[in-house]
């Protein structure tokens, strides 16, 4: 009995040394062909002169104008309701939810980042992240097509899964490639610093045009 207790444990152990063992190999591959995948791209790229530009693309501007016609449609503050009539509570998490659908707005519609000479710019809500090459690291592409940069998070991209049913480029590998190799490489980084127009701005400088938009709504539906 305690024989046939001690294999079963022994065949336990093994197997999950075995699975853990195979994790570790899947995990070791995908980073050396990450790594030839990216060395490759770096022998084929010219060092740039201008700064380089990544931002939100057809597919996330009409994904943001969806979103906003269904803020439209169900506003925080309901057509024909009695603001007066709210209590404080209602107002504060009228505020909260509608501070929230303008942050995904300008999320999916108005997100940019650039790389210069001096590093990488990454919004944020009411300031933008400057981070310099020696803190960038490396970048990172995410499943869901946003891209780890240093500590912060940029994008989205169409998510990997998808991009590969519609046989579209991975945006969001591509420009984690292409900053990881500056990193690695700099005489491959922008020798120029960003300009006025590819200027980086916080989220909150887009909220006006969603606020517009339910403004006039309500003027119309009153």
């Amino acid at each position: 009995m305690a024989r046939r207790e001690t294999e079963s444990r022994t065949g336990d152990s093994g197997g999950g040394s075995g699975s853990g063992g195979g994790r570790r190999e899947r995990r070791r591959a995908r980073a050396r062909e990450a790594r030839a995948r990216q060395e490759a791209r770096a022998a084929a790229t010219a060092p740039a002169d201008a700064p380089l530009v990544w931002g939100a693309g057809v597919g996330c501007r009409v994904l943001a104008a969806l979103w906003l016609g269904q803020l439209v449609l169900l506003s925080p503050f309901a057509y024909g309701t009695d603001l007066a009539g709210l209590t404080a509570v209602e107002w504060l998490l009228r505020l909260w939810t509608l501070s929230v659908a303008l942050w995904i707005f300008a999320r999916l519609g108005a997100w940019r980042a650039t790389a210069d000479r001096d590093g990488v710019a990454v919004p944020r809500l009411f300031t933008v992240e400057r981070l310099p090459w020696d803190e960038v690291g490396k970048a990172v592409a995410r499943r869901d097509g946003c891209v780890h940069v240093g500590s912060r998070i940029t994008g989205p991209f169409l998510p990997a899964p998808l991009a590969r049913l519609l046989r579209r480029p991975d945006g969001a590998r591509a420009m984690a490639d292409h900053l990881t190799i500056m990193v690695r490489n700099p005489e491959l980084r922008p020798t120029e610093r960003v300009g006025a127009r590819t200027r980086v701005r916080p989220y909150a400088v887009w909220a006006p045009l969603p606020l517009a938009v339910l403004a006039a709504a309500h003027l119309l539906a009153g």
